[in-house]
């Protein structure tokens, strides 16, 4: 619980230091970015329910699917990997590009739809199908992204732009947990607790480096002027 706890006060950090640097720094990319942060604070917060369900305001709950927070996990997970495939999208110039990551955006929503509706687990377990292919889709996004980042000049002033912040924090964060979030469904603390320790560490890490790096990006971009600034928001 304490770690919970921990990175929920990274969160929070990351949201204020994203709203700050946010009117200094106008833009409807930053604008969406922040309000994801505020989003994912506010989901991580409300998911704590599932840890008090035995206290009494609670109780109507158990026995229910809403028993354990996974669907929402699962809703928020699905809203993440729509939002960073279109982050990405919104710094790309190449039409074609824009197009593929259009495509993505419709299949990633098509194939979660589907895992909701026939294979089940929306509210037992991780949408395994779901992480792989919004990890995937994520990665690729970020790799546009790269591509045209190395064929501008704005790689001259690579260290005060944002969205390359957010990609390294988002690429870092995707790898780094889908496979643990897959194979935890599989696991207990009664079937393999060390698995289980690990789990939490690892997430707990992989999550502190995640804001740690959005902190940073909003410290150091705000020190000059956005190098994107000069694009259409869109």
């Amino acid at each position: 619980m304490t770690l919970g706890l921990i990175i929920n006060l990274f969160e929070f950090l990351a949201f204020v230091f994203g709203v700050v640097y946010y009117l200094k720094n106008k833009s409807k990319q930053t604008f969406y970015f922040v309000l994801f942060l505020g989003i994912t604070l506010y989901s991580e917060l409300i998911s704590w329910y599932a840890y008090f369900i035995n206290a009494d305001f609670l109780s109507f709950l158990k026995g229910t699917v809403f028993q354990k927070n996974y669907w929402l996990s699962n809703s928020y997970g699905i809203i993440s990997y729509l939002f960073y495939i279109s982050y990405f999208k919104w710094y790309l110039i190449k039409k074609k590009s824009i197009n593929i990551l259009n495509l993505f955006l419709g299949l990633f929503l098509i194939v979660s739809i589907i895992e909701i509706l026939f294979i089940g687990g929306f509210y037992e377990r991780i949408m395994p199908i779901s992480n792989v292919v919004g990890t995937l889709l994520v990665v690729i996004s970020i790799a546009f992204y790269y591509l045209e980042l190395l064929k501008s000049d704005q790689i001259l002033m690579i260290q005060y732009s944002l969205p390359f912040y957010v990609s390294v924090g988002a690429l870092l964060f995707h790898l780094c947990t889908t496979p643990i979030f897959i194979y935890s469904v599989y696991y207990s603390n009664s079937i393999d607790p060390s698995f289980v320790n690990l789990y939490r560490h690892i997430i707990f890490g992989i999550n502190i480096l995640l804001y740690s790096i959005y902190i940073a990006g909003f410290l150091i971009c705000s020190q000059t002027k956005n190098p994107y600034s000069i694009k259409k928001n869109f």
